[in-house]
């Protein structure tokens, strides 16, 4: 079988224009090298080189083999290097996945950028839901997710970790009668109506949301419109009633939203960050790392 020392030998012998040459720049005997093409020629069945005159020249078939040769071998060297790369750990596509109520700030995305630099790899960022997280973590289908308890689904099989917590707000249109004020307690929500709710078969913020009015004794009444996405915002611009959200959430705040403090105790919201247990070396590297910075 041909091997890619071979391939390599053809190659100088043509670029240095003989035997002679290209042995004294592979630091091999001539004999060696003519050998080594009189094998190649054997295996591939026909002559590459034209022996005829003093001065070595490719046979008509021998031209069309050392282009194709030479062009693929280029591009298997770029094969071989990114492969070796990967076993490095390098240029290795790592990806994200965030529930839609973790905003990607620009705080959070040079981070991400800084990581990907310091390791040298790449980072593909998705939105989707916590459940859709932890069932495609545990396929092997997305390496890293970001959600915000509460989890219907089972967290068996991952490595899970609390990045940080924040206090929760309440989102209401700017003529709303309680724009003006400073805080509000959760009782005077009771006849208010909410543009996000809880999914029966999805956690989150919606159900921590819920688990917060229902202590308050009530359950948030539904608005005709209802999301569980940032796009909730836009709701609440568009007066289809109220929610309540994370303090990041003021980054992508319409102009026609504001945003009034919680008087209630505990009413806070979780961010987590998590892995597969088997996952690689790569992924445990890069979520150590996220994790360090996300929790100082």
């Amino acid at each position: 079988m041909a091997t890619l020392k071979q391939f390599h030998y053809l190659i100088k012998i043509v670029e240095e224009g003989g035997f002679i040459a290209a042995a004294e720049k592979l630091f091999i005997a001539q004999s060696a090298l003519s050998r080594q093409m009189k094998l190649l020629e054997e295996e591939v069945g026909f002559e590459i080189l034209d022996r005829g005159d003093k001065k070595i020249k490719l046979t008509k078939a021998g031209q069309f083999f050392y282009s194709q040769v030479k062009n693929n071998l280029l591009n298997l060297n770029h094969i071989i290097e990114n492969a070796k790369d990967i076993a490095k750990g390098q240029h290795r596509l790592i990806k994200i996945a965030h529930s839609s109520t973790i905003t990607m700030s620009l705080e959070k995305i040079q981070l991400f950028d800084h990581v990907a630099r310091y390791h040298n790899i790449n980072f593909e960022i998705n939105n989707m839901s916590s459940e859709d997280q932890v069932l495609e973590l545990i396929k092997g289908n997305i390496d890293i997710g970001f959600f915000r308890p509460p989890i219907l689904n089972s967290l068996d099989g991952l490595i899970a970790t609390q990045l940080y917590d924040e206090p929760l707000y309440v989102a209401v249109h700017q003529h709303h009668p309680l724009a003006k004020k400073s805080t509000v307690k959760i009782q005077q929500l009771r006849h208010e109506t909410f543009v996000s709710t809880p999914h029966a078969e999805r956690g989150g913020l919606s159900y921590l949301v819920a688990n917060i009015c229902l202590s308050a004794g009530f359950a948030p009444r539904k608005a005709r419109i209802q999301s569980r996405k940032v796009s909730q915002l836009q709701l609440v611009a568009a007066n289809i009633g109220i929610c309540i959200v994370p303090a990041e959430f003021e980054n992508i705040l319409p102009e026609q939203v504001r945003l009034i403090a919680l008087d209630v105790e505990h009413a806070r919201s979780d961010v987590f960050m998590a892995w597969n247990s088997h996952a690689d070396d790569a992924v445990v590297k890069c979520a150590k790392e996220l994790a360090k910075y996300f929790q100082n």
